[in-house]
């Protein structure tokens, strides 16, 4: 039985000094080029950007790519990807969401966001025992090669490890996509930057002609839950394409401890991971 990989000493310095790190060959140009076709089968026009600015025809979504099957289910517990996260978040996983924006040029905007929120499971960022533990954390697989003037994932490198909050008179300063800060980080097609939601990051105006196809998975441990778990639900078509353990990466979040009134999910419905 192959041997799983393991997160590599030099993913985990980068990982803790600067709140991400780019993962190169998750997916092979054909990969890359086919999920990019389904997208643009499925993508939607928004009228408002995720900071609620109007669109103006520049923002789409695409949602509900795991009814596609492959690249998207293949994607789930990839061996290069999911090797990183067992060691920052937790060895059982939960996938609370899989989905793309494209961005045309000229596009507003996605402004700073994340960061801690009061130390919860889903917005924190320690070192114990030489283990990073962090919560909520996502994957943005890059379908192109992205330049740092295209305008692709930007983000605000160690903010993760902050143990203040940015005065509210310096945060449209400091925390503005074009801040002084504020990093646009480059990523070649078929790889994958993970970074921790607790990271300070966004991304800038797209500047390429070709649009921006991004694809993002967010995972947590899998006792927390953060978004709303019943529209995110895949479909019995797109269970219909998964493995076993794939579809352990759904099981809603666990409670086996606390007062005998609290919710419970004792036996997961895919069966224990």
């Amino acid at each position: 039985m192959p041997t799983e990989p393991k997160m590599t000493e030099r993913q985990k310095y980068l990982f803790d000094l600067q709140g991400f790190v780019v993962v190169e060959d998750v997916l092979t140009m054909e990969e890359c080029d086919l999920a990019v076709e389904k997208i643009k089968e499925r993508m939607k026009p928004m009228d408002k950007t995720p900071d609620g600015y109007d669109s103006n025809g520049t923002w789409f979504s695409a949602g509900a790519l795991l009814d596609v099957g492959n690249p998207f289910t293949s994607l789930i517990d990839h061996p290069k990807t999911v090797s990183v996260l067992k060691e920052i978040i937790s060895p059982k996983l939960r996938l609370e969401s899989a989905y793309s924006f494209v961005r045309t040029k000229g596009c507003p905007p996605f402004e700073m966001h994340g960061g801690h929120a009061g130390g919860s499971v889903n917005f924190r960022y320690y070192v114990k025992g030489s283990r990073i533990f962090t919560g909520l954390t996502v994957i943005s697989f890059t379908l192109q090669d992205i330049d740092e003037q295209d305008g692709g994932f930007a983000c605000i490198p160690g903010s993760h490890k902050s143990d203040f909050s940015v005065p509210e008179d310096d945060r449209d300063e400091l925390f503005k996509v074009d801040g002084p800060l504020v990093q646009n980080i480059a990523s070649p097609k078929g790889s994958a930057i993970i970074f921790t939601e607790t990271l300070a990051h966004g991304a800038n105006t797209w500047q390429n002609n070709e649009p921006r196809y991004g694809l993002f998975y967010k995972y947590n441990d899998r006792s927390a839950i953060y978004h709303c778990q019943e529209i995110r639900r895949p479909s019995d078509r797109s269970f219909s394409f998964m493995s076993k353990d794939q579809k352990s990466y759904f099981n809603n979040a666990w409670q086996a401890f606390g007062p005998v009134d609290n919710p419970r999910n004792e036996n997961p419905e895919f069966g224990r991971d």
